[in-house]
């Protein structure tokens, strides 16, 4: 598979091996599976209670602990009992049902730093206008309602899009106040009290001493965070009335990329791991368009490393035909050999846990990525040039990526690594 991307890096990579902890793939489906899972996350977030709970007929899905605990359905369908005065951010992809649901108006001072954006669009650098016009978007043609949550739009301002966003200063402004109102805005109420479907993708979430009537056929992902129990997002997000956005492992037009529950912050500048302990979101990783990258061992901006998880699903209940080759990720566990990889075939069912530092790719896949503590902003690198220049390319690599580097120097995000110069290649080719 190709020579170490330098000679003198074969000592410190063998270090590394032992340095970075190592993925895993695993049937969640499997009960033996599923407890090594368990165990794993577990020793990993001693906050976390981790297990799958699976639905038949009806039943009352409730805390473990008292938290704030996840239910994210990765298989079969069902329902779940909505009462009336019952508040949601969903309804910036397909439309909530208007016989059901009435939008909040929108509040006067967020909808005034709306039309102060709208002014000035023309003064927004272009790497901010797609988020910033996402934003815009969700506001009614009357200007009488704000519909869905923009958690996601504001995280890829701080991911894809440097500062100034704009060179007119009260523009600027109005973008930095979407940070500290957002979370406040884009409601809908529910209008009387019914059982509404919920399918593969979709989450739901009770804290404390709440619960849900659920009925069905369905299996869950279920994940506790023992230490809180204050909700932050709505009981119930469902990917039919979520909006689709590009980026991440899958920034190419006209995605499925959905977002339950995104990155969460009080500020732009913001340091730490934000408001949240776990994001995911559901997307179809088209091979073409997925970039192999990492997230580092020591956080951009401090706080907790970033830890993944992929939990493969059917993609047939949204109409997505597969394309290619069947679905599989590509793993790197070892950033100092990049010419050693893994390539694990994958199915509905399947649980890929990848820690900082583990390079990885999905193909072709359709699945519920999940994070801890989050996907937190700056914390993303693609490794696509370095596959390609440090193994000749005989690794997998995606050559439309090629361009996507944004590090100065792999090296510095290999812990310990020595302090001396390295070898180029044109230096290894005299030898």
């Amino acid at each position: 598979m190709g020579r170490l991307f330098a000679e003198n890096l074969a000592e410190f990579a063998e270090n590394e091996k032992v340095m970075t902890p190592q993925p895993f793939v695993l049937d969640f489906n499997n009960e033996d599976h599923v407890q090594q899972i368990k165990n794993r996350i577990e020793t990993d977030f001693p906050f976390l209670r981790i297990s799958r709970v699976e639905v038949h007929g009806e039943t009352v899905l409730k805390t473990e602990c008292g938290g704030q605990r996840f239910f994210c359905l990765y298989q079969g369908q069902g329902e779940v009992f909505l009462p009336a005065g019952y508040r949601t951010q969903e309804g910036d992809g397909t439309a909530l049902p208007s016989d059901d649901y009435q939008p909040d108006p929108v509040d006067p001072d967020f909808k005034a730093l709306l039309d102060r954006i709208a002014i000035g669009r023309a003064t927004i650098s272009s790497k901010a206008l797609t988020p910033v016009n996402a934003i815009l978007g969700r506001l009614s043609p009357s200007g009488e309602y704000f519909c869905g949550d923009i958690a996601g739009e504001l995280w890829r301002l701080l991911e894809q899009a440097p500062r100034p966003w704009s060179d007119n200063p009260q523009v600027e402004s109005a973008l930095d106040a979407l940070f500290t109102c957002y979370r406040q805005q884009g409601f809908s109420t529910k209008k009387e009290d019914f059982w509404e479907t919920v399918m593969i993708g979709d989450q739901l979430l009770v804290c404390g001493e709440e619960e849900l009537r659920v009925r069905g056929c369905f299996s869950c992902f279920s994940l506790e965070n023992i230490g809180q129990s204050k909700p932050l997002v709505s009981a119930v997000r469902r990917l039919r009335y979520l909006l689709d956005t590009a980026g991440g492992c899958s920034p190419g037009f006209d995605p499925f990329r959905r977002l339950p529950i995104t990155w969460f912050s009080n500020s732009p500048g913001e340091e730490g791991d934000g408001l949240n302990f776990f994001n995911n979101h559901v997307v179809n990783i088209p091979a073409e368009n997925s970039p192999a990258h990492f997230h580092p061992q020591v956080p951009i901006r401090g706080g907790l490393p970033q830890t993944e998880f992929y939990l493969v699903m059917d993609p047939s209940p949204y109409q997505l035909a597969a394309e290619g080759e069947g679905p599989s990720i590509i793993i790197y566990p070892n950033l100092a050999d990049l010419s050693h990889y893994e390539i694990h075939r994958l199915e509905p069912g399947l649980f890929v846990y990848l820690p900082p530092g583990v390079g990885h790719r999905g193909l072709n896949v359709f699945a519920m990525i999940m994070t801890i503590p989050g996907f937190k902003p700056g914390n993303e690198f693609y490794i696509d040039r370095d596959i390609y220049e440090q193994t000749r390319g005989l690794a997998p690599y995606n050559e439309n990526h090629l361009k996507s580097k944004n590090y100065e120097s792999l090296e510095k995000f290999l812990p310990g690594f020595p302090d001396k110069p390295m070898k180029t290649n044109n230096e290894l080719d005299k030898q």
